[in-house]
């Protein structure tokens, strides 16, 4: 019987983002270095891995990311999910305006550099004319709020969806409220049934103790080969008394080399064994 491969999803924590001191824009950051636990846990287990992520992306297109990555390869048997923060969009365009959706694999790129046995994906900005471009709110834009004000007789006086900037609109009304938690929810329902249907497990996780996602993650159905880490990477390492700050990158955000080769070594066994 063959090993089989292990899929990994993310964001900018799981792409080997690194960040260059005193720069800003292009050249400021790079991607694919040694800091990738994913790779890592390639190496310690002597399994082929898959590391499908991107900075910046949000938890929507993963959807898409697993099923391509099961339509590529027949042996994967486990995935692990780092959640992307919450507040994230894309914004698409498609001149043809299609009656049908995309393939899941439209915008997908295999990095023509990826190690032996360590396949690396990423997303196309633009496929064929068709545009997928991820966006989030700043911080400026959070003291931008538009009042709201609903009326009987006059229907919807304010925010005015003519007149209001897009990202009052979406921030405000769309993001933060509970319909970013249930189109969240409806995710990771998704994804459940997609790796159940490809008989692979699937364990999610987040990275940061500030990231909040909605608790009863049941929502629409029990999931079937799903396993919810009960804490982030910080909060597990803080448990094991270590320190994650003393191996973060100068951007205070991103970890190093070292703490990544603990997450493949200790934080993703951790979370297996919570499988009953």
């Amino acid at each position: 019987m063959s090993m089989g491969r292990s899929l990994f999803i993310g964001d900018s924590h799981t792409c080997g983002y690194y960040s260059t001191a005193g720069k800003i824009g292009p050249g400021s950051y790079s991607y694919w270095n040694d800091n990738i636990y994913s790779e890592r846990y390639g190496d310690l287990n002597k399994r082929p891995v898959v590391t499908y992520a991107m900075a910046g992306v949000y938890n929507r297109v993963y959807s898409e990311w697993l099923k391509s990555m099961f339509e590529r390869y027949n042996d994967i048997d486990e995935v692990f999910i780092c959640l992307a923060p919450l507040n994230r969009f894309v914004i698409s365009y498609d001149p043809e305006l299609r009656d049908e959706a995309l393939p899941v694999d439209h915008f997908t790129l295999k990095m023509e550099d990826s190690p032996v046995d360590a396949d690396r994906y990423v997303d196309h900005t633009v496929s064929e004319g068709v545009v997928q471009l991820f966006n989030k709110p700043v911080y400026d834009d959070y003291s931008k709020f538009p009042g709201f004000d609903l009326s009987q007789y006059d229907g919807l006086k304010s925010p005015d969806l003519r007149k209001h900037s897009f990202m009052q609109i979406k921030l405000f009304y769309e993001m933060n409220t509970y319909q970013e938690k249930r189109d969240f929810l409806n995710c990771v329902y998704t994804w459940d049934n997609i790796c159940n249907d490809n008989n692979a497990n699937l364990y999610i996780f987040h990275f940061a103790d500030r990231g909040k996602y909605p608790s009863k993650t049941d929502y629409y159905g029990p999931l079937k080969r799903t396993t919810i880490s009960p804490m982030t990477v910080q909060s597990y390492f803080k448990s094991k008394m270590v320190d994650h700050e003393k191996y973060l990158i100068e951007d205070n955000e991103h970890y190093n080399r070292e703490f990544h080769e603990m997450i493949a070594e200790k934080f993703l066994p951790w979370i297996k064994s919570l499988k009953s």
